[in-house]
């Protein structure tokens, strides 16, 4: 039987983090939308050959037609949304950031355990072969101790216009939200433990909000480490990276947010640089594979609710280091 998934908000994300990879994912269907409109929610089912028209969230949430929900609004709506698709029984695929704050993001975690059904957050890169590979260089030794990590996830200013929700803060707007979550994630699974805040430095076009974030961070374990997002990146397309500094080697891998679409994989050492050809896949294929076994098989992943609400806590430590309020929950959250 399909996991039939419901799409709550005709996003843009939603397209290429569900519709497209459901059509290679055997056991997956998407069964119905609904959008801020029914205008809206019929031009996206058109668009995306999506069977079903629902006239509200409340409605498909309700639809015993489905057994899942994903949820695609801004991050300040993610906690209402995601609370009333459990308590209605529904699995969750949720959005990355997880939600607006860490508060939002713990309620959404005690309704996750109180319940039977999934919720995962959709940091999509943790599910690529990629991973697997960074970890198993990580365990082998070859780089020696791990000193250091940094990630830097930078995007074009011209990428993303004023008028995007990106730029509103009741809707979760802010760099470290939207671009510098995914270096925060790089860190939080290579270094053990959780990582304190030592310093950030916030850049700020508009009031409140970062168009770029840097954070200097340290573990218990001695590791230090930065983060670096950015969505007023003067140059143009996007540069992301992660680098781990180890007392023998070094990693270098190239754009480890979205590997199918060109990544590199190196190890340098003081004599020598070894180059590990990524392996192919697409990162929201393998996210959609790992829900659909999660929802029908009971499968373990990584990106679980409580996890998201260990990557919120770090995010809302670097909003309050930089001197910058924490993302707010949405007047209608």
């Amino acid at each position: 039987m399909d996991v039939r998934i419901g799409l709550l908000a005709a996003s843009r994300i939603a397209e290429g983090a569900v519709v497209e990879p459901a059509a290679s994912v055997p056991g997956v269907e998407v069964s119905a939308v609904a959008a801020r409109s029914s205008v809206r929610a019929r031009e996206a089912a058109e668009r995306w050959s999506v069977p079903r028209v629902l006239d509200s969230y409340e409605e498909l949430i309700a639809d015993d037609g489905l057994d899942a929900i994903y949820i695609g609004t801004p991050a300040s709506l993610h906690r209402k949304w995601a609370i009333a698709a459990i308590e209605a029984g529904k699995h969750v695929l949720c959005e990355k950031p997880f939600a607006a704050n860490a508060e939002d993001a713990a309620l959404i975690a005690e309704a996750a355990r109180d319940s039977d059904r999934v919720v995962m957050e959709a940091f999509h890169w943790r599910y690529h072969p990629l991973v697997s590979q960074m970890q198993s260089i990580v365990d082998s030794g070859v780089l020696g101790r791990i000193e250091r990590v940094e990630g830097v996830f930078e995007v074009s200013a011209s990428a993303i216009p004023r008028s995007d929700i990106r730029w509103d803060l009741a809707l979760g707007g802010g760099s470290m939200m939207d671009i510098g979550c995914y270096p925060a994630s790089w860190v939080r699974w290579l270094v053990p433990g959780e990582p304190t805040v030592e310093d950030a430095h916030a850049e700020c076009p508009a009031p409140g909000i970062d168009g770029s974030m840097s954070a200097e961070l340290s573990w218990p374990s001695d590791v230090t480490g930065s983060i670096h997002g950015s969505m007023i990146s003067p140059n143009e397309g996007h540069t992301a990276s992660l680098t781990v500094i180890g007392t023998e080697a070094s990693m270098l891998v190239s754009n480890p947010v979205a590997p199918q679409r060109g990544a590199s994989l190196s190890v340098l050492s003081s004599s020598t640089m070894t180059r590990h050809p990524v392996l192919p896949g697409s990162t929201y294929v393998s996210q959609l594979v790992a829900f659909r076994d999660a929802v029908a098989f009971g499968s373990p992943f990584p990106t679980t609710a409580e996890d998201g609400v260990r990557g919120m806590e770090l995010i809302d430590a670097c909003y309050e280091a930089a001197g910058l309020e924490k993302r707010p929950t949405h007047p209608d959250g």
